[in-house]
C-alpha cells in the first residue's frame, strides 16, 4: 500500500513545484494593461463595445456608466437585452436616454442552435459600425483609461485579438476564489505567455473582455460558426494567422460579483461540465491534484508526507505569484481544496441534471446535447 503514497505524491510534487517554477520564470513575459503608455492618434478608430446582458440588473448600470467615462474619443455602446425577465431592459433605456453614443437591442426569442451569449452579441454586431468590436458582459467594470491603453497596446503589437484577464471586485469572497483558480491555472498550466507567439497554439479568449478586429471576426465566420459552444472560441483567430495577445487587466478591468453566492457558483461548472464521462475525469483530477495534497499531510509514510508539503507550497507560491501581476489576495491557495470540491460536486450535479432535462440548462434556457460544445 505504500508505493500508492509514494506514487501520489511524487506527481504532485512534479507537477506543482514544476508548474510554479515555471510560470514564476515566465510571468514577466505577460504583459499589465495598465503599464501600457497610451499613445493617442489623431484619428482613432471607432470601437463598438457590445454588451450580452441577461438579467444583469446587479451591475449593468455600472457597467454602461462606466464606458460612458471612457478617455478613448471614438466609441459606440451597444448593450444587447437577451431575453431578460428583471429590469435590464428599463436600464439599458434610461442610459441610452442619457448618453447619445448608447443604444439597445432587445432579444425575444432564441434561434435554434445559438448559445443565448453568442445570438446576443452576433445580433449586436448587426447594429455596430466599428472598425473594432469589443466583446464584453454586463457585470464588468471599466477604468476611464482602459480602452484607451487597449487600443494603444494592440496598434503597437499589430494585434487583430486582444483579451484581458479581469480582477475580481465586490462583496462575494467564493467569487474571489473561483476567479483566482479559473485564470492562475489559465496562466500557469494554460502558458498565457505564449499566447503572443504566433507558432504557439496557446490561445485565450476571456467573456470579460475580447476586443477583435472587425475584418478578422468576419474572416472566422463571426459568431455563426461557433453558435453553439459553451466557451469563447478563440482558437478560430490565432488558427487563421492573425495575431492575438492575452494580458492582465487588473486596475483596469474587473468582474463585479462574479457568482453571487456559493449556489450560483455550482451551478456555473454545468456549463462545461455536463457529461457523466466530463464529470468523472473532473472528479479524479481534482481528488488526485487538488484534494489528496491535503489529506496527504497527515496519511502514509513520512516522506510522501513532506512532499504533499512541498506541493501545497508549490500551491501557494502559485497564487502568490499570480496575485501579485493579476491582482487577487496572496493567500488565496487556502481555499484551493474548496474550489476542487465544488468542481466535482458541480460537475456530477450537471450531468445529472443535463441526463434527466435531455440537456444542460443556463441561466434559464435549456441547450440539447446532440450538437452541443464545450
Amino acid at each position: 500500500m505504500e508505493w500508492v503514497y509514494w506514487l501520489l505524491s511524487g506527481l504532485n510534487v512534479l507537477m506543482w513545484v514544476g508548474v510554479a517554477v515555471l510560470y514564476t520564470a515566465k510571468v514577466g513575459q505577460i504583459g499589465q494593461l495598465y503599464k501600457m503608455e497610451a499613445q493617442p492618434i489623431q484619428e482613432p478608430p471607432l470601437i463598438s463595445v457590445i454588451i450580452a446582458a441577461r438579467n444583469e440588473q446587479k451591475a449593468l448600470k455600472r457597467c454602461i456608466r462606466s464606458l460612458t467615462r471612457q478617455t478613448y474619443p471614438s466609441l459606440e455602446i451597444i448593450a444587447v437585452d437577451d431575453r431578460s425577465t428583471d429590469r435590464t431592459r428599463s436600464i439599458i433605456e434610461e442610459m441610452a436616454s442619457k448618453h447619445p453614443n448608447v443604444s439597445g437591442v432587445y432579444i425575444k426569442e432564441l434561434p435554434k442552435h445559438w448559445m443565448g451569449k453568442s445570438h446576443a452579441l452576433y445580433e449586436g454586431v448587426k447594429r455596430a459600425k466599428g472598425e473594432w468590436l469589443l466583446f464584453a458582459d454586463g457585470d464588468i467594470l471599466f477604468h476611464p483609461e482602459c480602452l484607451t491603453k487597449a487600443e494603444s497596446y494592440c496598434r503597437k503589437n499589430t494585434l487583430d485579438h486582444l483579451t484581458l484577464i479581469p480582477d475580481f471586485h465586490g462583496s462575494h469572497l467564493f467569487s474571489k476564489w473561483y476567479g483566482a483558480f479559473i485564470f492562475m491555472s489559465a496562466s500557469s498550466f494554460g502558458m498565457l505567455w505564449r499566447v503572443k507567439n504566433p507558432k504557439a497554439p496557446q490561445s485565450l479568449g476571456v467573456g470579460a473582455f475580447n476586443l477583435v478586429k472587425r475584418s478578422a471576426y468576419e474572416q472566422i465566420g463571426t459568431h455563426a460558426a461557433f453558435s453553439y459552444n459553451t466557451t469563447d472560441d478563440a482558437t478560430r483567430i490565432k488558427q487563421a494567422g492573425f495575431r492575438q495577445d492575452a494580458v492582465y487587466g487588473t486596475r483596469m478591468i474587473a468582474v463585479w460579483n462574479w457568482y453571487e453566492n456559493l449556489s450560483q457558483l455550482i451551478r456555473s461548472v454545468e456549463k462545461s461540465v455536463f457529461s457523466f464521462q466530463s464529470a468523472l475525469i473532473t472528479a479524479v483530477s481534482c481528488l488526485l491534484t487538488m484534494l489528496y495534497p491535503w489529506a496527504g499531510l497527515f496519511i502514509g509514510p513520512p516522506v510522501p508526507r513532506v512532499l504533499c508539503a512541498v506541493s501545497l507550497l508549490a500551491v501557494f507560491l502559485l497564487y502568490y505569484v499570480y496575485s501579485r501581476h493579476a491582482g487577487g489576495g496572496r493567500w488565496y491557495g487556502i481555499a484551493h481544496p474548496l474550489i476542487g470540491l465544488c468542481l466535482i460536486y458541480g460537475g456530477f450535479r450537471g450531468a445529472l441534471r443535463a441526463s434527466r432535462r435531455g440537456g444542460m440548462t443556463w441561466r434559464g434556457t435549456t441547450y440539447g446535447l446532440k450538437d452541443l460544445k464545450s
